[in-house]
């Protein structure tokens, strides 16, 4: 396991090595990003495992906006059927992925115990596939079903679903730096459901307090939100063409806001601004895993010579290029790996590596 080699620069550096060098980060600024964003992931992970009581929690219609269901979506999942499937399902696999997958970024794990990493990333990845599979199942009714939301899901499946296959067949080919790259891509889509939620309410504030905002919404998840027939009619009595049964689909215009007179209106913010959020929140995500790769250099290099050796090794043909790499797919430049006359940093710390055990299963 690598660490720095040149002197602290202060003391303070000096005590946060103590801090980081022994869970296998070298520099400073890999751990407090490791620790913002894994942390992130980790605790709004953790948070949301009471969701697991499904009943009592996430569908608890006291529940305050933020900790349950949005108001009035548990009107389709609480009914028996493929979106009460879905989203306890959905629930029930992803939430363990997320707090599993944590570990897969912890350095030392990678490192001195290689088969708890490869075993847990078998496990995370199986739970990430049916987990997403359940989430696009809901889709349809998920903060309200509109296009943009259903449109957003799907394709924050592909890229979460398709960066975890490339992982995956990059490190069956001891590609390793492109086994990194894109669990990092991965990982960071399937975080977007956290920057989500800090602008979803944003956003709901905001239009609230501007106003003029409205949403249709039909009358039998009205009158179960409101709880009856009477406080349905006494705040939307164009639901009466519900009650009589002339028109079973009938909806309501709702007024959409925070500040609002009755939940079927909390809701209704919350509906117009989940998709417009979600995908501000993705442009967020995509655009800083992409920063934090081309920051990173250095490190892609190192474990790139680390893969060329383990190819080597292994036999495999054309090694440091074995997996799915720009210089075998497309017209990159042809890689060659370093040698000890480059001597520097890169090469003596994938040297350090190549002395692990191999990752291929």
């Amino acid at each position: 396991m690598a660490v720095s080699n040149k002197p602290p620069a202060n003391a303070f550096v000096a005590r946060a090595r103590k801090v980081y060098n022994p869970i296998g980060f070298a520099k400073g600024y890999n751990f407090i990003l490791w620790f913002i964003f894994v942390g992130a992931l980790f605790g709004f992970s953790l948070a949301r495992l009471e969701y697991l009581d499904f009943w009592g929690v996430f569908c608890n219609p006291d529940a305050a906006p933020g900790n349950g269901a949005l108001p009035g979506e548990c009107f389709y999942y609480t009914k028996p059927g493929r979106y009460q499937i879905g989203i306890i399902l959905h629930l029930a696999t992803i939430l363990p992925a997320s707090l599993l997958a944590c570990f897969q970024f912890v350095p030392a794990i990678r490192h001195k115990a290689i088969l708890v990493h490869r075993i847990n990333g078998y496990i995370v990845t199986l739970l990430s596939f049916i987990g997403t599979v359940a989430a696009v199942v809901i889709a349809r009714h998920a903060a309200g079903g509109g296009v943009d939301v259903q449109v957003l899901m799907g394709t924050l499946a592909i890229g979460f679903l398709g960066s975890l296959t490339l992982a995956i067949i990059n490190v069956k080919r001891l590609q390793i730096e492109q086994h990194r790259a894109w669990m990092i891509r991965a990982w960071t889509y399937g975080g977007v459901v956290i920057s989500l939620r800090i602008i979803l309410f944003i956003s709901a504030t905001i239009l609230s307090s501007i106003g003029g905002y409205y949403d249709a919404q039909p009358c039998d998840k009205i009158n179960f939100t409101l709880g009856g027939q009477d406080a349905t009619m006494s705040f939307y009595p164009e639901c009466a063409a519900f009650f009589s049964g002339e028109n079973l689909h009938q909806q309501a215009v709702v007024k959409a806001t925070l500040f609002a007179d009755n939940a079927i209106e909390v809701g209704a913010i919350f509906n117009i601004v989940f998709g417009p959020a979600g995908w501000l929140a993705l442009v967020l995500h995509v655009f800083g895993a992409e920063c934090y790769l081309r920051l990173t250099p250095a490190e892609h290099d190192r474990l790139r010579n680390v893969s060329y050796q383990r190819q080597l090794e292994a036999g495999m043909k054309n090694p440091g290029m074995a997996g799915l790499t720009a210089d075998r797919l497309g017209d990159a430049p042809r890689w060659t790996p370093k040698t000890p006359a480059d001597s520097d940093d890169s090469f003596k710390d994938a040297q350090e590596l190549i002395t692990t055990p191999s990752t291929q299963s």
